[in-house]
């Protein structure tokens, strides 16, 4: 297949309790937005099975294999299910899908099968469709449809054997260990601990059957495979397969420190999320307006700084921007940039009016200047696009850029009026008190002039947008127009005209049928055409705190990984 394809598996040692989910969420979407299509193989939670099994054998020591292949299986699903709920909430368009689907047939016991066929057209037609499918792993079905358990630690051969039927460029195991270790990291010893780089298939079995099931293994070796065993968020990973082994020292990588800017929608989501990566980050202040009232929130008081001189003493490794408007935001990166500082923005004022300046400031001083939240939310839009102007010239980017606009217009669709649909947006979450800046293009346009950027390698500035205004005269002269399959989306486009960009955000009619339509409340979608008419789409959530805060800090983990895990 000419998809690039990532199967990652996640064990019960890494999914102890649900609060784990977004971690797992983090993992897999920093590889959706380098561009692959994830399968997403789930184990039961914690020691789910354990309880289940539990529960049969308080019945009965010897529970009917079919019976307790049925119960244990629910494990899987249960963890599969809330990982498609958490993936949602993050603004990735994500599938959950039983084995009977595809058809993952197996053959031999009810408790421990073989997996032996899957329907590959089904499989295939769903990774096309969707950028993340979730499996549980685990188990599949007989010849007589009766459902079979793969044996323990079968999530692993689940995921080995679907990366081989999909011809998948990676196939990780995602550990509570970043590797396999020569020998116990708890054990002292006078010799320093080493890890693995790379395994053969005998010697894993002999060494990680603690890590890998050694089934699992053994398809491997027959298929000529290779599988890595990694850590969450790690940059680096024990490859086993037809290779030598090889050893390299262990380096502990140190958290790195964040200052953020703003504890609002953003910035909150943001702050929770780093404090459930205590490895990885270690927030050291955060810029408020109101002291009391998110210390009141639980936020710890020593944290919070309502003045910028506050900010001074402070030494972080990145600035985290998650301040509405043009103001302080500006002058802050500037004076972070120039200190030697990472920032990470979610401001699109900024980026849309200064990033000429900002991003030669970050190039001059070997630092990184990462903006993905400023555009698309949970859809990974300035990456695709990045993507797309590597390998061949875009001709168009056009796309539906403001969730509010959206969600708006849904609900206008639905017969509320506008003033009523833009209050519901803000109960939501998915508007601002003051809503001008979406309802006049102008959220819209800093996105479009950031991805044009990226597209044709020219600045489009605001001025050279053509915006056009969401109110109540408008909508009331363009909905008695529409056609009997047709709805209302502001849509903003960019694209080259007699080698020039031209640039402009208007409420248009779409077909019901076109992807724009099919866009719907605060998701967003983004269409990139090529000189030569090819296509492709990136859709996700564009609005709400977690799909925003996922892209902050999948931003914050590209720097992490390049700073802190070098020597490894």
């Amino acid at each position: 297949m000419a998809r690039d394809i990532v199967v990652l598996k996640f064990g019960s040692s890494v999914l102890r309790t649900a609060a784990d989910l977004p971690a797992a969420v983090h993992e897999i979407y920093s590889w959706y937005r380098r561009g692959a299509r994830v399968i997403a193989i789930v184990s039961a939670i914690g020691n789910t099975t354990e309880a289940l099994l539990s529960e049969a054998r308080a019945l009965t020591d010897e529970p009917e294999p079919h019976a307790a292949a049925e119960l244990l299986a629910t494990g899987e699903r249960h963890s599969a299910a809330l990982m498609g709920i958490a993936l949602n909430r993050a603004g990735v368009a994500a599938r959950v899908v039983d084995p009977r689907e595809i058809a993952l047939h197996t053959q031999g016991s009810a408790l421990d099968s073989e997996l032996v066929s899957v329907d590959r057209e089904r499989l295939s037609a769903l990774v096309d469709e969707f950028a993340v499918l979730v499996v549980p792993g685990f188990f599949g079905y007989g010849e007589d449809e009766r459902l079979r358990l793969l044996g323990r630690g079968g999530s692993d051969l689940t995921a080995v054997y679907l990366a081989n039927v999909l011809g998948a460029q990676r196939c990780r195991l995602i550990k509570d260990v970043d590797g396999v270790y020569e020998r116990d990291p708890a054990e002292t010893a006078a010799t320093p601990l080493q890890r693995f780089v790379t395994l053969g298939y005998d010697e894993a079995v002999e060494r990680a059957t603690q890590l890998i099931q050694p089934k699992a293994v053994r398809f491997l070796e027959r298929h000529s495979r290779n599988a890595e065993v990694a850590a969450l968020s790690r940059p680096y990973e024990t490859v086993v397969g037809k290779v030598e082994r090889a050893l390299t020292a262990v380096v502990k990588p140190r958290p790195l420190s964040v200052l953020i800017l703003g504890l609002g929608t953003v910035g909150l989501g943001v702050y929770r999320r780093l404090t459930s990566l205590p490895d990885h980050f270690r927030v050291i202040g955060v810029l408020v307006r109101d002291r009391a009232k998110h210390a009141n929130e639980g936020v710890p008081s020593e944290l919070l700084h309502q003045s910028q001189d506050e900010l001074v003493r402070l030494q972080p490794d990145i600035v985290v921007d998650a301040l509405p408007g043009l103001q302080p935001s500006l002058a802050l990166a500037h004076y972070y940039l120039a200190h030697g500082v990472h920032v990470v923005s979610a401001n699109k004022a900024v980026i849309a009016e200064a990033g000429s300046e900002l991003i030669p400031l970050a190039a001059r001083n070997d630092l990184s200047l990462h903006y993905s939240a400023a555009v698309g939310g949970g859809a990974p839009m300035i990456e695709a696009v990045r993507r797309s102007a590597a390998t061949a010239q875009i001709q168009s980017i056009e796309g539906v850029l403001n969730g509010t606009c959206n969600y708006v217009l849904d609900r206008c669709a639905e017969g509320l009026s506008l003033d009523q649909a833009v209050r519901a947006a803000q109960e939501c979450g998915f508007a601002e008190a003051d809503p001008s800046d979406d309802l006049r293009g102008r959220d819209a346009a800093r996105k479009l002039s950031i991805l044009a950027q990226q597209a044709f390698g020219q600045a489009l500035s605001l001025s050279e947008i053509s915006t056009e205004a969401l109110d109540g005269d408008l909508l009331a002269r363009l909905q008695p127009t529409l056609g009997k399959n047709e709805t209302l989306r502001v849509i903003a486009s960019a694209r080259q005209v007699d080698g020039k960009i031209v640039g402009k955000v208007k409420l248009v009619p779409v077909a019901l049928d076109d992807a724009f339509a099919r866009t719907r409340n605060e998701w967003n979608r983004l269409r990139i055409t090529h000189k030569g008419g090819r296509q492709s789409l990136v859709y996700g959530r564009g609005a709400g705190r977690w799909p925003t805060a996922e892209a902050v800090v999948a931003d914050l983990l590209e720097i992490h990984s390049a700073r802190s895990y070098r020597a490894a």
